[in-house]
């Protein structure tokens, strides 16, 4: 969670990963600003998660599929990113929730597209 990086302001790096079901994703705020993980759009039957403001969020994946996240405070800012567990079986769905999401965004529209981009 940084507040810039590589693809501008406001970003979690990187914003696409992909793991194994049963492996731990840790989101670290690096820098104070107000930063946590949520998550906003899960396979079926995956458990939620909405971490702290400035806090270490660890998140065991434990159904396949695409999981969408945001920094609350920053989702406007297009502070978002993707998790792939094995097979992206809700890929349709993950991509018009955020096709959803991105309207709302002031600036990074396309930061769920990019990261979308690298599911296989």
């Amino acid at each position: 969670m940084l507040n810039a990086g590589k693809d501008g302001t406001m970003v979690f790096e990187p914003s696409f990963i992909k793991v194994a079901v049963g492996d731990t994703v840790v989101f670290t705020p690096t820098e104070k600003a107000a930063h946590n993980s949520a998550s906003l759009l899960l396979p079926a039957g995956a458990k939620p998660w909405k971490g702290a403001p400035d806090t270490e969020v660890k998140v065991k994946i434990e159904k396949e599929g695409v999981y969408l996240y945001a920094c609350e405070p920053h989702k406007v800012m297009g502070m978002v990113g993707v998790i792939q567990a094995g097979k992206p079986v809700n890929l349709a769905e993950a991509k018009a929730g955020a096709t959803k999401e991105q309207t709302s965004f002031a600036m990074g529209k396309d930061r769920f597209d990019k990261a979308l981009a690298q599911v296989k």
